[in-house]
């Protein structure tokens, strides 16, 4: 009996041990594998212990500890938890603890970001919305964080995308970014950081920005660089915006800028707006910043303004010396370096006042004096977060969104919710502001959403900006500005060797024609260096060969991959492993002339990862003798038939259809798995269905009903069945046939078949179909077609002929490719 509890105890001792377990946890398919210290972190880990002196193993039972056996020196433990009874101790599983005594045990944490990845209810973020499922996050540049979160929640699954940005770095700067550099014209978020890119400018990532109106100009208040560039159009109540101060604070409010013109020191005349279109009555300033020229009519006059100095911003004053006089013309150009103004009505009598030569100042101010001199400006909508508080609102609908926060400490974060997809539903203002109060938004607006919203990102190592989330539109869409995350630096020298990814897993003593391990050069900073000399790859896990190939160590276990480049290098952490999962192939059948050859590549994974695709891992079997396999390769025998190979290591296997030579008729649809995926379509019909068919079958359980009614159409009806993905016949076959249950209403039943060069055929099988019950059909397929072929619509049932339209139902079974 004691040589039994001793047993026991081992067997335990061995599921909480490392790095020689054989009981570690398997990660769920929602929880990606984990490395630390030379190990996989596992589910409710929060560390481990070292066992640095012999230290007793203890059993808690009724409040009391029973000995187990003495820790040796050397020894790992995975700890799950930690409490003060007993004088501190470590939970290493189970009811079994070790003793919290210095100088006997090391305990060691994994960081938060590992923790979090492992254990995401408990460290991962927490959203009212819903169940943060996964949650990565990835340091850009000092001071900027990318985060995207799934979340799953009882209105459906969302992906965000977040930014967060520390306003306490000196090195980090918002920047707003205009379509073309001008109020009029659309262009993407990333075409827009590409261009500043191209002007010397360091982009760290950016979002979209304010909505927008036909001619892509942004509707609210805009200041670039300490230079307004337009006024609001959106009521007061209606609009709220996002700002920088001159000292780097941000800001968001509700400012409204009041300008004023006035000549040779007379009463100033109000300028209504800054780079907008003219309405009736007023006087608009206009700047290169609008377009080429100032899209006015020639209902109105015109002034030109050279010498032009000062910056046009709040508490700021712009004089500058009337050019020329326009009257009754519109359109003038607009040229770097001059204003216009442009008046219509009383605006016009006003600038009809003016002459060249005279002297003309404009002032300008906010009516939020924070605002004056504000250096960074764009417009948003919905004030989401006030004062700390979650607005709700009365507006239906989930849809993709944008939005920017400012948290109590100052810093800002920007996010953008995917929508109108299965893997991100959208979601509505109300739940959006209550995202944004929950990642710690004091104040929060939203910027331009549905199919603008938009998120693109540099990556450590990367050149250049791309867009990380997924726009609605399935591409990202034409804006007419954006928010954009600057860097005020120069790369430096050579500090790290990036290496990607960060951890692979390999299967026991295959080779590697390419690891895939892409390596960049970066600062400090993280700022893209070139590197200077050549990568030198060097392993403790196995050996580089002389063709660049590599070959991993026979047995099972943990270590490094290093490149090297001059005196920097980076590792990637390696898991051997010699068991696989499962195994998995491109193709479920292969047709193989007699005597023929064809590759049977495969694929073995291990904790979800394609690990191996050496033939040399697999073990091969062909049945009825119609062929061997050989480094991966299949060598058919002089015999015509359908068999199986079979791929397989340990206990996992996987199947591949064999067809030798002539094998006579395969069956490519059946009908008996998910059919799910075939649709109706059709032409002048009143109704047309296919639905799966239990009682009216030829073979197996199931058959395929096409419904359809005719009656009172005028030309050629017809029914059409088909998949969403049309179905594959592989090699050359004769001819298609199928067993079809008549109706013996005359139609004429065809099929689409479509060759390799995407010609696509007619085959008919009746032109009168005159029986009731099963019959079986075929019809041939033409010569001089391209293999391989696909059937894309199996079943077309017309009527050519107003005077024979009726209703009536067929039903459809084994479909077959013959090759005889």
């Amino acid at each position: 009996m004691k040589k039994k509890i001793l047993l026991c105890c081992l067997l335990f001792l061995s599921g909480i041990m490392f790095p020689f377990s054989y009981a570690v946890k398997k990660a769920s398919a929602s929880t990606p594998v984990v490395y630390w210290e030379g190990m996989q972190l596992v589910k409710g880990q929060v560390g481990k212990v070292d066992i640095l002196k012999p230290i007793n193993l203890w059993k808690r039972e009724n409040n009391k500890l029973k000995f187990v056996r003495v820790l040796k020196p050397g020894e790992a433990y995975r700890v799950y938890r930690y409490d003060a009874a007993f004088g501190g101790q470590y939970g290493v599983g189970g009811q079994y603890f070790v003793t919290n005594m210095k100088g006997y045990v090391q305990y060691k944490t994994p960081s938060k970001l590992k923790l979090k990845l492992v254990n995401p209810e408990l460290y991962g973020t927490k959203l009212t919305l819903g169940t943060v499922t996964q949650e990565q996050t990835a340091v850009l540049a000092p001071g900027v964080t990318q985060s995207k979160l799934s979340v799953k929640g009882s209105k459906g699954n969302q992906e965000i995308y977040k930014l967060d940005v520390d306003q306490k770095s000196s090195q980090i700067s918002f920047e707003t970014s205009l379509a073309k550099d001008q109020m009029i014209g659309f262009e993407t978020v990333n075409s827009m950081a590409h261009r500043e890119e191209d002007e010397g400018k360091y982009v760290i990532a950016g979002v979209n920005g304010d909505y927008f109106d036909s001619n892509g100009a942004p509707t609210d208040l805009t200041v670039h660089n300490g230079e307004l560039v337009t006024t609001n159009t959106t009521p007061v109540n209606e609009r709220t915006i996002f700002g920088v101060s001159f000292s780097g604070k941000a800001m968001i409010g509700n400012p409204e800028i009041l300008l004023s013109v006035s000549a040779n020191g007379q009463k100033p005349y109000l300028i209504n707006s800054v780079n907008k279109r003219r309405f009736a009555g007023h006087l608009v300033l206009y700047t290169s910043y609008f377009a080429s020229n100032t899209m006015t009519n020639e209902l109105g006059t015109e002034v030109v303004l050279s010498n032009v100095t000062g910056q046009l911003n709040g508490n700021g004053q712009v004089t500058a010396t009337v050019k020329e006089v326009i009257i009754g013309k519109g359109s003038a150009a607009l040229k770097p370096g001059e204003f216009i103004l442009s008046g219509h009505a009383a605006g016009s009598d006003y600038l009809k006042s003016l002459k060249a030569g005279d002297s003309v100042t404009i002032n300008a101010s906010y009516d939020k004096p924070e605002w004056d001199r504000v250096q960074q400006a764009i417009g948003g909508r919905y004030h989401l977060v006030k004062g700390g508080n979650a607005k709700t609102f009365n507006i239906a609908g989930a849809h993709p969104r944008t939005a920017i926060g400012i948290k109590e400490d100052g810093s800002v974060f920007a996010v953008v919710i995917d929508g109108r997809r299965a893997q991100s539903k959208g979601v509505t203002l109300t739940d959006l502001a209550k995202v944004m109060k929950d990642f710690g938004a004091v104040e929060a607006i939203t910027f331009d959403g549905g199919g603008s919203s938009t998120m693109v990102t540099r990556k450590q190592g990367e050149t250049t900006t791309s867009v990380v989330n997924n726009p609605s539109d399935g591409r990202e869409r034409n804006v007419s500005n954006s928010l954009l995350i600057i860097a005020r630096r120069q790369a430096g020298e050579l500090h790290r060797l990036l290496l990607n990814p960060e951890e692979v897993t390999l299967f026991a003593g295959a080779s590697y024609k390419d690891l895939k391990i892409a390596a960049k050069g970066v600062d400090k900073n993280n700022n893209t260096v070139s590197l200077k000399d050549p990568i030198v790859w060097t392993s403790n896990v196995g050996k580089f060969n002389s063709d660049g190939s590599f070959t991993a160590s026979g047995i099972p276990g943990k270590g490094t991959i290093t490149g090297t480049s001059g005196t920097v290098a980076g590792s990637v952490s390696v898991h051997i492993t010699n068991v696989l999962d499962s195994i998995k192939v491109p193709k479920d059948t292969i047709i193989v002339d007699k005597n023929g050859t064809a590759a049977i590549p495969a694929s073995g994974y291990h904790g979800g990862m394609d690990v191996v695709r050496d033939p040399a891992a697999f073990t091969y079997s062909v049945s009825d003798n119609l062929g061997t396999v050989e480094n991966g390769i299949f060598k058919a025998s002089g015999k015509d038939g359908i068999g199986k190979i079979t791929i397989s290591h340990g206990k996992v296997s996987a199947e591949i259809k064999v067809i030798t030579g002539n094998p006579g008729p395969v069956i490519i649809e059946d009908f008996e798995g998910d059919i799910s995926g075939w649709q109706v379509s059709g032409a002048r019909y009143e109704s047309v269905k296919v639905s799966p068919e239990s009682v009216y079958v030829k073979e197996g359980k199931r058959s395929l009903k096409v419904a359809y009614n005719f009656i009172g159409t005028t030309g050629t009806s017809g029914v059409y069945a088909s998949k969403k993905e049309p179905i594959p016949v592989m090699g050359a076959p004769k001819k298609i046939g199928m067993w079809v249950y008549g109706d013996n209403k005359g139609h004429w039943l065809r099929s689409q078949l479509k060759d390799a060069a995407g010609k696509e055929i007619q085959l008919d099988f009746t032109k009168n179909l005159d029986w009731t019950g099963w019959k079986y059909v075929e019809a041939d397929i033409p010569a001089g077609l391209t293999a391989p072929y696909v059937l894309e619509i199996p079943v077309r049932y017309m009527q050519v002929s107003d005077e024979h339209k009726n209703r009536g139902q067929i039903f459809i079974d084994q479909i077959q490719a013959v090759y005889e």
